[in-house]
């Protein structure tokens, strides 16, 4: 799969603070090379973020960063937050098939941006 333009990887608070405040709507995603369901999640994650376009999915390695992770009280991974405008709009933690990733992203989706 080519490298997707709506995928960042986290480096930085500071980058990481600029991709949230963003108006897309957000897929992040707190993993760790270690973490069995992470590598799970990741690809279908990219998959998502491949076949969506609109969407943005942001990949934090909580072992690179954790002071981000320790900012969202992430105990367990992997956690996926869905944000928007810096809001959490949805979360999840551990592995999920991807239809029902697809019917959180839909449900936020569908919802008005006041919201």
């Amino acid at each position: 799969m080519p490298e997707e333009k709506n995928v960042i990887e986290i480096s930085s608070k500071e980058q990481f603070t600029s991709v949230v405040a963003s108006d897309k709507l957000t897929i992040v995603d707190f993993w760790a090379e270690w973490c069995g369901p992470c590598r799970v999640m990741i690809p279908l994650l990219h998959k998502i973020a491949w076949d969506h376009p609109e969407l943005q999915l942001a990949t934090v390695n909580v072992d690179e960063n954790q002071d981000i992770a320790m900012d969202f009280d992430v105990n367990s991974i992997p956690a996926v937050f869905l944000m928007r405008n810096w809001n959490i709009v949805d979360s999840f933690v551990w592995a999920m098939p991807e239809d029902e990733v697809m019917k959180k992203i839909e449900a936020v989706q569908s919802k008005p941006e006041d919201n």
